[in-house]
């Protein structure tokens, strides 16, 4: 067995005093290095929260961090621990208010500006956030805010209403306008409407189908088989059989002859393009036919593509019900297409078939809180009302009827309103809607 050799005491006594040189060379070089990258917190200089400013809800946490790396103890404090709470730089929003988050390192301090708002997110509240007012009225406008930053007021029409910086508001012409104040957090805005101040009705146009031909100066008379898109069963012709005037009225037939794959004939008549009215009292005086299946129209389109133009139904007559009569209206939001259209209906106590009625609206620009309305009468008694949302004002996909719409008189059958139809309606006479006269008034804003 071989053993191994060790050196003498003093050869290993030697290279130990060499190796512990170098040690304490190798140790004091990388406490330098330590040294120069990590300072110490009395060395620290200028630095800052990131980010300086902070917007917070109630509930939301947030972590700050610091512009430098440092291995020395930071202090975070908030000026107020009922608005915000710090540890190790994670805050927490507890109430609506302002607060500073600081971070403290020895002698060296940074500051966060902590601003919390409600759940909502909202700073500013003002006393009304709808306004209406007569033409020379003021209202003042009251604004909470919370933080108490300085706020600048606007109203987007000052040729409608007026606001100082103080939220006196002041209506100097008729219309919708709205109001703005701002703050460094947040806009907050109100809906202003001065109302109109509106003359008497005036007859501006009126057709009492008093000749023996049908005016095209006015009239457009339509020939189709489409069906009205409503899958209906006649064919619109321009024919005298169809379509006429005498004895002071327009008189609209429905005929069982056929044409055109359509086992009946009718008409149809618009004033496209030559008449059309925005705003005003727009009625007709109309008999309309008995029978089941029949259903004429007095109605209203405006001018583009369907429903966005948008539809007003005057009235429409269901020959399934002698004594029922009905209103609507149609638009992008709500039309018939997808079944939410806005409809209303009266039921007489007797047929309104075969007698003659007055069937109208009284369409108003901003009536009511800037608000158009559509008033539905007959016989000069109001029945149904639709009006705009105020949410969507001016939103012509949920209210199209502040602009140009034409009128339209027609005499359909079956479909998915007229329904199923009974041809005995024929063995009892001519199926005949008569139309006395038509007329709108309008009236002119006040001085």
């Amino acid at each position: 067995m071989r053993t191994r050799a060790w050196p003498p005491l003093c050869v290993l006594f030697n290279k130990m005093k060499y190796m512990k040189k170098y040690l304490f060379i190798i140790l004091g070089a990388l406490l330098g290095l330590v040294s120069c990258e990590q300072p110490s917190p009395s060395s620290v200089g200028q630095f800052s929260i990131v980010p300086p400013v902070l917007q917070m809800k109630v509930g939301d946490v947030q972590l700050l961090e610091l512009s430098i790396v440092t291995t020395g103890e930071v202090v975070w404090t908030s000026s107020d621990e009922e608005v915000v709470k710090v540890s190790a730089g994670v805050v927490t929003a507890e109430a609506i208010g302002f607060a500073t988050v600081t971070a403290a390192i020895g002698d060296n301090k940074a500051i966060c500006s902590v601003y919390v708002s409600g759940s909502s997110g909202q700073t500013l509240t003002l006393n009304k956030y709808m306004v209406s007012l007569n033409k020379g009225e003021t209202f003042q406008f009251q604004c909470k805010n919370t933080y108490g930053t300085p706020v600048e007021w606007k109203c987007n029409h000052p040729e409608i209403a007026t606001i100082d910086q103080q939220g006196l508001l002041t209506a100097i012409k008729p219309g919708l306008a709205t109001v703005t104040v701002t703050s460094e957090m947040e806009s907050v805005t109100a809906k202003v409407a001065v109302n109109h101040q509106w003359g008497e009705y005036q007859l501006v146009w009126s057709d009492e189908f008093n000749g023996t031909e049908l005016d095209r100066n006015v009239w457009n008379v339509e020939v189709n088989g489409n069906g009205g898109g409503n899958q209906e069963s006649q064919y619109y012709l321009d024919r005298t059989e169809n379509l006429r005037v005498e004895n002071g009225n327009l008189i609209i037939q429905l005929r069982n002859d056929g044409y055109g794959g359509k086992p009946y004939t009718s008409g149809r008549i618009n004033s496209k393009n030559k008449k059309s009215f925005t705003y005003g009292k727009i009625e007709a005086n109309i008999s309309f036919p008995a029978g089941k299946g029949t259903w004429p129209a007095f109605w209203m389109l405006g001018y583009g593509s369907w429903p966005a133009c948008g539809e007003i139904d005057i009235i429409e007559h269901i020959g399934s019900r002698p004594n029922f009569s009905s209103f609507a209206v149609h638009t992008s939001q709500r039309n018939g297409m997808t079944g939410n259209n806005w409809h209303a209906g009266y039921t007489a106590d007797e047929s309104m078939e075969n007698a003659y009625h007055v069937y109208g609206i009284e369409w108003t620009q901003e009536e009511e809180n800037g608000c158009d309305k559509i008033h539905f009468f007959i016989d000069n008694k109001e029945y149904a009302v639709v009006s705009e949302d105020f949410n969507f004002i001016d939103m012509k996909s949920y209210w199209p009827f502040n602009d140009q719409h034409f009128i339209i008189f027609n005499l359909a059958i079956g479909g998915t309103m007229g329904g199923s139809i009974d041809d005995t309606l024929f063995n009892h006479g001519d199926v005949l809607m008569k139309v006395d006269w038509v007329r709108v008034w309008q009236r002119k804003e006040k001085e």
